[in-house]
């Protein structure tokens, strides 16, 4: 493997006419947040006059070189040269309203051309090329559906409008002394090895992308048609994952496949591990395998000396690893089809109306660890519609009564992984049974739930409310807006909720501010209602609040309503009386 690496201002970077620089669509979405933007932005800024910047390695597979525009594929740096172009865009409107005699200099940066052909200079992946070439052609900025790339735009916008005449010093700072490590590949399992290589050196990188370049440097070495194939179902994946956490889909799909509990340090390590045991051109490639046990080799973690002083441990764990043996193309279909469920579970896009809402409701009670087994239950092909939302019912009973009473979250990934066991036949009640192990008792449950506080929990807070409304009244359908409603209010004591709410702190009596502290976010003090409250201050704040009740199609409203007062001791006797309805509706007999 030749490596020659180059280091180049950004400026000789782009321009290079007849070089266009592409994201192949099996790359991530372009992702960068104000953090990366502000520590880029102001790198450039702050340069001084003998200053440079490294802004780190640029990785392209090459390939063959021909006659008109060279595509280059960005193997790694599609982050920062995705930001860098923005910045430019930026820069070019900016010196077009200035007339800045430079327009054509940032122009030939944005574009590549031979005789007769023009083109954007760097080209983005399927879901996000149409909004990027929107922010280079300047219109329908309005109609960008990646919002990451519409906050970089109007993040560089407003911060170049800022600098004022100062615009053409960042400009020559940008292009003249922010440099790059450009490195050429011209063969892809050379450019995937290299890619690991560099990111096992420390810097920070998705498991994402370390497991895109693991699967596609070794489909690289088996042919072309291998990786074509390979490349075209992770691409589909990544499409199916748009609005989902990649990282997180990984780590529940190899909790499902090893059926036990994953630390997120170890998960790049496990998933090699399963992959060297269950691919079946692994063992005919056993210089991949030495080549990346040996770049592993030369990173050591906190964890090392405690595994290599329990071999014995680690040989018996070793048979989790065992499954049925696939071929790597078959392996990478696998993961697209359990990344089109998995979407579905994170966007609740199932065909039965029930199952979306029952997924609904796990998602506000935030039940992420069942998302393992989940996973495994929505491909198994023999489990009717019925028997999967008993068992989302059964979960969002499971996950109420362990996050009320405060059970360990630690035990969550372990419980779930162990769930995927479970077989087929009897399958509702064979969950229910599991669970039941380690499901809070009723007395416990009751007693949590009259203290239980609700600050930062305000989706589960809706959800819990909405299922006793659901309980009293009928079907309610929480998903949809409704307001979290304190009925003594969050702020008590500054002039503008005296204003606003009336005087509470006088209201609720002495010791009223220390009280309100430990009662504010108590089940007994929340209620829900369709639209803000339209409250008018007065000596006494409840009886405001009280006509507002009235008009609530909710029977808790009406409820409350019906209160002369209302004070930390009806905050109690409420939570009591919640609670008593809590134990019978999150109860395993009703299902």
């Amino acid at each position: 493997m030749k490596i020659t690496p180059n280091t180049s201002a950004l400026g000789n970077l782009f321009n290079i006419a007849n070089e266009q620089f592409y994201i192949p669509a099996y790359q991530r979405r372009y992702a960068w947040g104000k953090p990366q933007l502000d520590a880029l932005f102001n790198d450039i800024n702050q340069l001084g006059e003998n200053d440079s910047h490294l802004l780190g390695t640029i990785l392209f597979l090459t390939e063959s070189h021909t006659g008109g525009i060279n595509r280059l594929e960005v193997v790694d740096g599609q982050q920062r040269i995705t930001t860098i172009s923005i910045i430019l865009k930026v820069i070019l409107d900016k010196f077009n309203e200035e007339g800045n005699d430079q327009v054509n200099e940032v122009k030939k940066y944005l574009s590549c051309k031979t005789s007769g052909s023009i083109k954007n200079k760097i080209e983005l992946g399927k879901l996000d090329e149409p909004d990027y070439k929107k922010i280079i052609d300047g219109s329908g900025l309005n109609e960008i559906k990646n919002k990451k790339l519409e906050e970089a735009y109007y993040y560089f916008k407003e911060k170049i409008d800022g600098l004022g005449k100062g615009t053409s010093d960042f400009y020559e700072k940008l292009v003249n002394k922010v440099e790059v490590i450009r490195l050429d590949m011209a063969e892809a399992r050379d450019a995937y090895k290299l890619f690991e290589t560099i990111n096992n050196r420390g810097l920070r990188i998705s498991i994402t992308d370390i497991i895109k370049n693991f699967l596609l440097g070794h489909a690289s070495l088996i042919g072309e048609k291998t990786l074509n194939l390979v490349k075209n179902h992770w691409k589909n994946m990544i499409v199916n994952l748009d609005t989902t956490d990649s990282d997180k889909f990984f780590r529940h799909f190899m909790m499902r496949k090893l059926k036990r509990k994953i630390a997120v340090s170890k998960l790049i390590e496990e998933f090699k591990n399963y992959y060297y045991t269950n691919i079946v051109e692994a063992a005919q490639l056993s210089d991949f395998k030495i080549y990346f046990q040996l770049e592993a080799g030369n990173i050591r973690n906190d964890d090392e000396e405690e595994n290599e002083n329990n071999n014995q441990n680690n040989s018996m764990e070793a048979e989790s690893y065992e499954d049925k043996k696939i071929s790597i193309i078959k392996f990478a279909d696998i993961l697209e089809k359990s990344s089109q469920i998995y979407a579905k579970i994170i966007n609740q896009k199932f065909t039965n109306y029930k199952t979306n809402r029952y997924l609904s409701d796990l998602k506000m009670i935030e039940s992420m660890p069942s998302y393992t087994f989940l996973l495994d239950l929505f491909q198994r092909e023999k489990i009717s519609d019925g028997e999967k939302n008993r068992i989302l019912k059964l979960l969002a009973i499971f996950m109420i009564r362990r996050h009320v009473c405060q059970s360990r979250t630690s035990e969550h990934d372990d419980i779930f992984s162990k769930l995927v066991e479970v077989d087929n036949k009897n399958i509702v009640e064979n969950v229910r049974k599991q669970l039941s192990k380690n499901l809070p008792s009723d007395r416990d449950f009751t007693e949590k739930f009259k203290e239980a506080q609700f600050k930062g929990l305000e989706e589960r807070a809706k959800y819990i409310l909405g299922r006793i409304e659901f309980k009293d009244q009928g079907e309610v359908d929480i998903s949809k807006e409704v307001e979290l409603e304190h009925i003594i209010p969050q702020t008590i004591n500054t002039k503008k909720s005296i204003r606003d709410f009336g005087n509470w702190v006088k209201y609720l009596g002495r010791g009223s501010l220390e009280k309100h502290k430990d009662y504010v976010w108590r089940i007994g003090n929340l209620t829900i209602l369709g639209e803000k409250l339209n409250v008018v201050a007065s000596n006494n704040p409840f009886q405001s609040k009280i006509k507002e009740y009235k008009k609530s199609d909710f029977k808790m409203n009406q409820i409350i309503a019906g209160y002369k007062k209302f004070k930390f001791e009806e905050v109690e006797k409420r939570s009591k009386e919640l609670a008593k309805k809590a134990v019978k509706i999150w109860n395993f007999r009703n299902y």
